[in-house]
């Protein structure tokens, strides 16, 4: 009885988020649209830039097995192989301002130096982004611990990667407590997916080999989440769908910071978001 008080004390009555058609609607779209900004980082050239381990670079100099771990569904031999050669050359503060100013020079010639409205939309991000937890977000965290690079473009861009990160670590959660290998996740995404996000690669471009590849897709048709062809099924498609309510619920902090400025930020991030995109590939 008295461990049961106890215990009692520190249960919450709040009630528990819950996942809304809303919720999904605007954490997914903040996070499209986060993702083009966030663009500049793939499209601008790399001249064999480490962009694996600037990505990480936030955490320091994690070991390459750390950093699998945390950006999966990449393959985790690749990740880990690119990240500790990195590091034999690189030092992480050097590349988190290398990232930062690559990014930055990208979006200015993609949208201006001082696009209308930028100012506003910082001010709009830098509360959303701020409101999240980091537990369980370890990349995010990472990214919180630096300091805002202080110029409008910079600040745009970073609050986009925080985005991304916040999202990218509910979803790892969400797959992870769903019982899913990297691979299997990759290719269950893959056929999920409506549309094409910027940046999204395969199984195939991320490393996995045939073999990984037929012997997850083996496990699914087990399973029943996908036919013979390897199509997702509609069980299959469930599960997936499961596994992103999941993402959506964990973001819910960010989406409540947002309230009423939804509209208005995505109105004010269209237009750059598009401009990005459309840059890919013409600016070297």
């Amino acid at each position: 009885g008295a461990l049961l008080r106890r215990r009692h004390r520190f249960v919450s009555h709040e009630p528990m988020q819950t996942w809304t058609p809303r919720l999904a609607e605007v954490s997914r779209r903040l996070r499209s649209r986060a993702d083009a900004i966030l663009g500049a980082v793939w499209f601008m050239p790399n001249d064999g830039f480490p962009g694996l381990a600037a990505r990480i670079a936030c955490l320091g100099r994690v070991p390459g097995t750390a950093a699998a771990a945390l950006f999966a569904p990449q393959h985790p031999e690749t990740v880990a192989t690119a990240v500790d050669d990195a590091w034999r050359d690189h030092d992480p503060d050097a590349l988190l301002e290398a990232r930062l100013t690559g990014a930055t020079a990208y979006l200015a010639r993609a949208i201006g130096d001082d696009p209308p409205g930028i100012d506003r939309a910082v001010t709009i991000l830098r509360r959303v982004v701020e409101a999240g937890s980091p537990a369980g977000h370890a990349v995010y965290a990472g990214l919180r611990s630096l300091p805002w690079p202080g110029t409008p473009l910079g600040d745009l861009w970073r609050a986009s990667d925080m985005i991304r990160e916040r999202r990218g670590g509910s979803h790892l959660n969400a797959w992870t407590a769903a019982g899913l290998r990297p691979v299997e996740i990759q290719l269950l995404t893959e056929r999920w997916r409506t549309t094409i996000n910027p940046g999204s690669t395969t199984a195939e471009q991320m490393g996995y080999s045939a073999a990984e590849i037929g012997a997850a897709l083996d496990g699914f048709r087990t399973r029943g989440f996908v036919d013979g062809d390897g199509a997702l099924t509609d069980e299959g498609r469930e599960f997936r769908e499961d596994i992103e309510r999941a993402t959506d619920v964990q973001e819910a902090e960010l989406v409540d910071a947002l309230g009423e400025d939804v509209d208005e930020l995505f109105e004010l991030m269209a237009p750059w978001a598009r401009a990005v995109v459309a840059s890919a590939g013409t600016m070297g």
